[in-house]
């Protein structure tokens, strides 16, 4: 896709996530193309929309009209290419959980729970970010009639559920969370400032719930931080699994990750999963792992939602691209 076809998709998906500042900024870049010459000067991956106002924003651009934003893009212009190359997007979108907290609650059969015998998990995700999203069970999450996590949380999540509603009815509890940790090609300290300035700045203007949410979700993961470590998605995966404690089982977990590695790095992360024996939660775009998800059933279903959530590679839900709801298959 062009740059400047980016731009279009975004500001579509602005203008429905509730960002006016941000469906006008991309509607005005998709059609400007000095603008999107600029924006052509950074590494291909670095030219996605959500990333390029951020650190458009972190330098100090006006948010304001799009005429003021092409004035001051004009006259920065080199100090955002330099900008962009050194960041990553790693919006830490803690509504996400929600699905993720669902899977976790399917991922051992029915009534498993009540016994003695359940090992506790290491949760690890790939590309973690700041890892807000490990702490589904430290977060109030409800998901339709559901209630998992910590309802004495100031952190709620809640996730509309539609589809096979007798799912509900059989829904366990999170298994008991022994050890959290990360992977990230840049991982942010939520007790650095500037760190936190940067996951505020990723966040779309207009929607200050989503602050509220993550900052709320920064003094959680502040009493207890999880490990987090620096590398690429596939070759430092058995890194990241080889931390599991003794006794625990390795659950890992990716939300949007893996649409930023290429088809073939994709597939390779697949196939490193597979080789490590591990558990996997997956919350991707609906079609980027069609091979993965060959037992979705009913796949006419999934025609109009975002992303597929996905227990090791079989398919329990689908949903919309920031976790707030589902449609339940399984």
């Amino acid at each position: 896709m062009t740059t400047a076809g980016r731009f279009a998709d975004f500001a579509e998906a602005a203008a429905l996530g509730g960002s006016p500042v941000y469906a006008e900024w991309a509607t005005g870049m998709a059609q400007d193309a000095e603008l999107v010459a600029l924006v052509d000067r950074a590494r291909a991956s670095q030219r996605q929309p959500v990333l390029v106002f951020a650190v458009a924003r972190l330098l100090g651009a006006p948010l304001g009209s799009f005429d003021e934003l092409r004035s001051w893009l004009r006259g920065h212009a080199d100090d955002l290419v330099a900008e962009l190359d050194r960041r990553h997007t790693q919006t830490n979108d803690v509504r996400r959980v929600g699905p993720i907290a669902w899977a976790l609650s399917r991922i051992l059969p029915p009534g498993a729970l009540e016994t003695d015998a359940v090992p506790p998990v290491a949760l690890l995700e790939v590309g973690a970010s700041a890892g807000l999203g490990l702490y589904p069970d430290r977060f109030d999450v409800r998901v339709g009639s559901a209630r998992l996590g910590d309802p004495s949380s100031v952190v709620r999540v809640t996730v509309a559920v539609e589809g096979a509603q007798d799912a509900l009815a059989h829904v366990g509890r999170i298994p008991p969370v022994a050890f959290r940790a990360g992977l990230d090609l840049a991982p942010l300290d939520v007790r650095d400032e500037a760190a936190m300035q940067w996951l505020e700045t990723l966040l779309w203007p207009g929607q200050v719930d989503r602050v509220a949410l993550l900052r709320a979700a920064a003094d959680v993961v502040r009493r207890e931080p999880p490990t987090l470590l620096i590398g690429d998605a596939v070759d430092a995966l058995g890194d990241l699994v080889a931390l599991a404690p003794a006794g625990t089982v390795p659950v890992v977990v990716t939300v949007g990750t893996l649409v930023y590695l290429p088809g073939a790095r994709r597939q390779a992360f697949v196939d490193t999963v597979a080789a490590l024996g591990v558990r996997w939660i997956s919350y991707e775009r609906t079609g980027l792992l069609t091979r993965v998800h060959a037992t979705l059933p009913h796949p006419e279903i999934a025609d109009g939602w975002f992303a597929t959530l996905a227990v090791d590679g079989r398919a329990i839900a689908v949903g919309d691209a920031y976790g707030r709801r589902l449609h339940l298959l399984t």
